[in-house]
C-alpha cells in the first residue's frame, strides 16, 4: 500500500502550531475479547478500552495521538498496541465481536495530528 503524506501546519492558541499528516491507512477493528486483549479490556497504554474514542497503531505514532477518520465520523485516541499492527495500519477498538467483524478491513483516508 503506497503512503500518501501531505502535512499540514495551522497555528492554534498563543502561537503553538499543530501538525496534520494525511495518511491512506489499512483499518480493521478489534474487540476486549480477541486474542491478546484477555478479556479485561486494558490497553497497552494502562486504560481502559472505549469505543468512539481507543485505537490501536504501531509504535511510531504515540499514545496519546489524536487520529481522524471523517469516513467514520470520529476522531480516536491512540491507546493501544497490535502484534499485527505495524506500519501504516489502525485497529479500531469496538464493544461487539459482531460490529468488528462486519466492519471488516477498510482503506481509509486518516489525518494524524501530531
Amino acid at each position: 500500500m503506497d503512503l500518501v503524506k501531505a502535512k499540514r501546519d495551522k497555528p492554534i492558541s498563543r502561537g503553538v502550531t499543530e501538525s496534520v499528516e494525511r495518511r491512506v491507512m489499512t483499518v480493521s477493528a478489534y474487540t476486549k475479547s480477541d486474542f491478546g486483549m484477555n478479556g479485561n479490556g486494558l490497553t497497552a497504554s494502562g486504560t481502559h478500552v472505549l469505543q468512539g474514542r481507543t485505537v490501536a497503531a504501531d509504535r511510531n505514532i504515540h499514545f496519546g495521538t489524536k487520529i481522524s477518520i471523517p469516513e467514520l465520523g470520529m476522531t480516536l485516541t491512540v491507546e493501544d498496541r497490535g502484534a499485527d499492527i505495524k506500519g501504516n495500519r489502525l485497529d479500531v477498538y469496538m464493544d461487539k465481536r459482531e460490529d468488528a467483524l462486519a466492519f471488516g478491513v477498510k482503506t481509509l483516508e486518516a489525518f494524524v495530528k501530531k
